[in-house]
């Protein structure tokens, strides 16, 4: 196997070993949090959770953006993976880079849709969606966001979720530099959250 798919695989089972093992027990309203998340209902729902929920929608549309260009040569359908992450995140995405062939060149835009997810407007819309939340998360309540994840499931698992997808996010982006022959690029898909997008936004065409 590569690089990518041992990394993807130790990411993966690691982060099954901690939400599995280390999480705190579930808190009987997080179902309501859900709700009001989703909703917009904000009133007594911590911020800074409030961003980091919605950064984790944009990682998804990210490595959707990505990933819709695998060749058709790979072995595994990339499409209940791909889509399971905007439900499950690292969970439903990690399995699918183990699988993956690694470098294999992009498919063509041949369609409509396929050059909307490779445009730089999509790219600079993840980007800027994701700055801001990034702001609002470190603007907002932090210190009550960790009290909730020492002692809540979901905003415990969430935050190593959030992680994975940053691993995942920067092996996408260190192939995407490779690709582009713009090495340099694959520092920029370290950077949380908006890595990935910066990489897509700025990679050669």
């Amino acid at each position: 196997m590569t690089t990518e798919r041992w990394l993807a695989l130790a990411v993966w089972l690691l982060l099954l070993a901690v939400a599995f093992t280390l999480a705190p027990p579930p808190s009987p309203d997080t179902s309501a949090q859900l709700v009001a998340m989703m909703t917009g209902r904000l009133e007594g729902v911590n911020l800074s959770l409030f961003a980091l929920f919605n950064l984790m929608g944009v990682f998804p549309m990210a490595f959707f953006a990505v990933l819709a260009f695998d060749a058709p040569a790979q072995r595994a359908p990339k499409w209940p993976f791909v889509l399971g992450s905007f439900a499950l995140g690292a969970f439903a995405l990690l399995p699918y880079l183990v699988l993956r062939r690694w470098h294999l060149p992009r498919r063509e835009a041949s369609t409509w849709w396929l050059r909307a997810l490779g445009s730089r407007a999509l790219a600079a819309a993840l980007v800027i969606a994701g700055l801001g939340l990034a702001g609002l998360f470190v603007s907002q309540d932090v210190d009550g966001f960790v009290q909730l994840a020492r002692t809540q499931q979901f905003p415990f698992v969430m935050s190593f979720d959030f992680v994975a997808c940053c691993v995942a996010a920067a092996l996408l982006a260190r192939e995407e530099a490779r690709r582009s022959a713009q090495p340099w690029l694959a520092w920029l898909g370290l950077v949380p959250a908006v890595g990935l997008p910066l990489v897509s936004l700025l990679r050669r065409r």
